[in-house]
């Protein structure tokens, strides 16, 4: 059993700084720099690279904190509706995803950059962010688990009157290791050439089920439990997309150069 530790760091101006924001913002350079590198594997010109993953964070970071608070958390805007604006008040992943999407559809149009090229970078950048976010996830102990004596649960301490104190799942602790699994064979995958859109395919592929699965073992004996809708998370209505979204890109015919 792994216990239960704080990973408030320090205060600066009475801001808290915690573990999670600063793996969040070492996730987002680290992966930005391999984005790049890959990016000029793939034929692409590094300004237009740095120009999308500019703009693929800041829509994913924005759209992230609304899905979390409209789909997960709603009682909060009645309870306080400035929740809305601010951004240190939650974040989804799957929300992160759809404001990259739009940012990526966008841009990639108004700029005339290759989707799919661009597409495998970013499936690469960020598995590797997606390791220091998801270690993130588990210094916060934000995505509690259900009950359980398995080796790799977290000591949850009693937070509020309802909260039952004991080992649980940490679901980012969970994810976490899945998404070490995952960027190594995404890497592995990358050393051959590959047609556009099959890494970024794979990764949609691979991520999803499990994602889906990690999800049925959510708390629902805490405080604030995650809203489910015809019985499923909001993740778990998007991984339901993503996997489709995968099955295409890995089974579309390669078109002919022009």
């Amino acid at each position: 059993m792994i216990p239960y530790f704080n990973a408030h760091l320090f205060d600066v101006a009475g801001l808290p700084i915690h573990m999670f924001g600063l793996l969040v913002a070492l996730g987002v350079i680290v992966g930005d720099r391999i984005i790049v590198f890959e990016g000029r594997k793939r034929g692409l010109d590094d300004a237009d690279t740095k120009f999308l993953n500019a703009r693929i964070v800041i829509g994913g970071f924005i759209v992230a904190h609304l899905v979390s608070v409209i789909f997960y958390f709603p009682e909060r805007i009645k309870e306080h509706p400035s929740v809305l604006l601010n951004p240190l008040a939650g974040l989804s992943s799957f929300g992160g995803f759809l404001g990259a999407l739009l940012a990526f559809l966008y841009y990639t149009k108004k700029e005339k950059i290759p989707r799919l090229p661009y597409a495998d970078s970013v499936a690469l950048g960020l598995s590797v962010g997606w390791i220091f976010g998801r270690t993130g996830c588990f210094t916060a102990h934000d995505h509690p688990g259900r009950h359980t004596t398995f080796f790799l649960s977290v000591w949850y301490p009693k937070q509020t009157p309802t909260d039952v104190a004991g080992p649980r799942m940490d679901l980012g602790l969970d994810e976490l290791l899945f998404t070490i699994a995952l960027t190594v064979i995404l890497f592995v995958y990358a050393r051959k050439p590959r047609k556009p859109g099959q890494i970024i395919g794979l990764a949609a592929l691979l991520y999803a089920p499990v994602r889906f699965g990690l999800d049925f073992l959510r708390a629902v004996d805490v405080a604030r439990p995650d809203q489910r809708y015809a019985g499923l998370t909001p993740a778990q209505w998007a991984c339901l997309a993503t996997f489709a979204l995968g099955v295409r890109l890995m089974a579309a015919r390669p078109r002919p150069a022009p």
